[in-house]
């Protein structure tokens, strides 16, 4: 959809750009004409002449607006490839994210189902064969897991896993510090085939997948760590549940993941694009891939795909693992974006991160910009000699007389009488919460929100002083020191987060009325697109109704593609 968005954007300036042309043509026509000192006798004389100045003109107007258009395509490939390719690499980050979560989803399924089992008394920890019988198909049926533990807070445990392809169980009882921990290999559920016993230094209690949920039917998943048994890496979901009856305790059952399992979702993202997507433990320095798992230590020489990852860990944990939001590493003269979201937003202790280099992100950037613009030039050829023969036709671009604006106090009062709408919107201070009584970004981006929408949309006015019931209260709240002082930190705010490039489509004015100081902020469509920029973020709102909407990258472009069909 950016691609999209990027071509409209270079035909926005290019109709600018060939209007200004042609307004000035057209002028030094018109000069021409008047300054030739040639009166209606001696039209005759000089008719060749002018015509030819007028087709010299024509053409200048012709060839420019071609050069101009060709040199906007390339001044809007450099303004929006990295918009184009960050976008590109999140949208990326996003999908796999949301693949992997239903994956997960799954498992958080399964695990309520055997959850309703225990609480409802199915599941007894001391009868063994029936365990079996339950989970031996169970396991059969889900290759995801290779094992399954069922256990309860008195540190008594089942473990079922399958070794060699035979079923093995594990029973382990604690007592004081030691584990005594019963072994049985079986043929069937309840055909046991061999039986071997082992004492450790192991408390189910102590692992990672133990716990008790405060939240009823919650899932709990672990950060990648290694198996007890078999030694691998992996990951465990676990849900808990009271023991059935009047006693007190818990049970809980879990489920390990290898992270082989991962990898094979990984690998086959892996050919789908180009590109690396992985999995990282920022906690442990642990990642995965479709490839590979290990951990970003950095103690031996790295390959350069394992250093690409160990730089970009480290930048992104540098800025404090945020999500939403990219990296940037440059590695042997290649440039890589790399974005990260958390699998389990409630949770963050396993990321998802994506990372490509910025030519293949940028490709089809390219192919827009210069491939499909090639047939633009030729359209642009041909439609800047009609638009320059209607130009010249019609007589142009003619100035009209603005109307003569109402009294500021007038316009005050037909926009509070118009009431809050896609044209007016009613704030009650510029910086303090009223209900705190203190200075709060939250009240500035409100207005600073609505200002942007109206600049994306037909423009209107914001009212600071008035509330939601039309009332006007004054901005005397904000306590500031005069009404330079007010105006200037307004102008700052507009400047740092709508764009000191939209000023003119701006006026700001301070309003006396029932002895109450109003901020009135009127503006006019803007003609470019208007992000609201919040440090490096952007984020962009239209006027619907009374309302301003955010919209998502996708919505942005479809809604500046339709304002251009329009001609706004």
């Amino acid at each position: 959809m950016l691609k999209s968005g990027a071509r409209n954007e270079i035909f926005r300036f290019a109709f600018i750009f060939l209007k200004t042309v042609l307004t000035a043509g057209y002028a030094i026509i018109h000069v021409q004409g008047e300054n030739s000192g040639v009166d209606m006798t001696k039209r005759g004389k000089y008719k060749s002449k002018r015509g030819f100045k007028t087709v010299i003109s024509l053409a200048v107007l012709v060839v420019g607006f071609v050069i101009i258009l060709i040199g906007v395509n390339v001044y809007g490939y450099f303004r929006t490839k990295t918009h184009f390719a960050t976008t590109v690499i999140t949208d990326i980050n996003k999908t796999e994210v949301e693949k992997l979560r239903d994956f997960f989803d799954q498992i958080n399924d399964k695990l309520l189902v055997i959850h309703d089992l225990g609480e409802n008394g199915e599941l007894n920890p001391d009868d063994i064969v029936s365990l079996n019988k339950k989970f031996f198909p169970f396991l059969s049926n889900n290759k995801t897991f290779s094992g399954l533990i069922l256990a309860d807070d008195r540190g008594n445990e089942y473990f079922l896993y399958r070794k060699e392809g035979r079923w093995i169980t594990r029973t382990t009882s604690v007592i004081g510090r030691e584990a005594i921990m019963v072994f049985q290999q079986w043929e069937k559920p309840d055909d046991p085939i061999k039986r071997w016993e082992k004492k450790a230094s192991y408390d189910p209690r102590k692992r990672p997948w133990f716990h008790e949920s405060l939240a009823k039917r919650e899932v709990h998943w672990t950060p990648i760590y290694k198996f007890y048994e078999s030694g691998q890496p992996g990951v465990t979901a676990s849900i808990s549940w009271k023991k059935p009856g009047n006693g007190s305790g818990f049970m809980l059952l879990g489920l390990d993941i290898p992270l082989k399992h991962l990898q094979e979702i990984l690998a086959l993202s892996q050919k789908r694009r180009e590109g690396i997507l992985f999995l990282v433990n920022p906690q442990k320095n642990y990642f995965v891939t479709g490839q590979e798992t290990g951990v970003l230590d950095g103690k031996a020489k790295p390959s350069d795909h394992l250093q690409l990852l160990q730089n970009v860990v480290k930048k992104w944990k540098g800025k404090k693992e945020p999500s939403d939001t990219f990296i940037t590493i440059i590695l042997k003269g290649q440039k890589w974006l790399a974005s990260f979201r958390p699998l389990f937003e409630n949770k963050k202790v396993i990321w998802v991160g994506y990372m490509a280099p910025e030519r293949v992100l940028l490709s089809d950037l390219r192919k827009t910009l210069f491939d499909i613009d090639l047939t633009d030039v030729m359209v642009a050829l041909v439609g800047g000699i009609l638009l320059s023969l209607l130009f010249l036709k019609t007589g142009g671009f003619r100035r009209t007389t603005e109307e003569a604006l109402p009294d500021p106090v007038v316009r005050l009062h037909q926009y509070i009488n118009e009431g809050e709408g896609s044209r007016v919107e009613f704030k009650s201070t510029v910086r303090t919460n009223l209900k705190t009584g203190k200075k709060g970004k939250e009240i500035e981006f409100a207005w600073l929100k609505a200002l942007a929408a109206f600049l994306n949309s037909d423009g209107g006015a914001i009212l600071i002083g008035v509330n939601d019931n039309g009332e006007i209260v004054g901005i005397e709240a904000d306590n500031f020191e005069n009404h330079d002082r007010c105006l200037l930190h307004i102008k700052n705010l507009i400047n740092q987060h709508v764009g000191a490039e939209f000023s003119a489509f701006i006026q700001v004015s301070l309003v006396e009325s029932e002895d109450k100081t109003v901020v009135m902020i009127e503006c006019a469509p803007a003609n470019e697109p208007v992000f609201f920029k919040i440090g490096k973020n952007e984020e962009f709102y239209i006027r619907s109704g009374p309302s301003s909407v955010k919209l998502s990258p996708s919505q942005m472009m479809s809604y500046v593609l339709q304002n251009m069909k329009k001609g706004r």
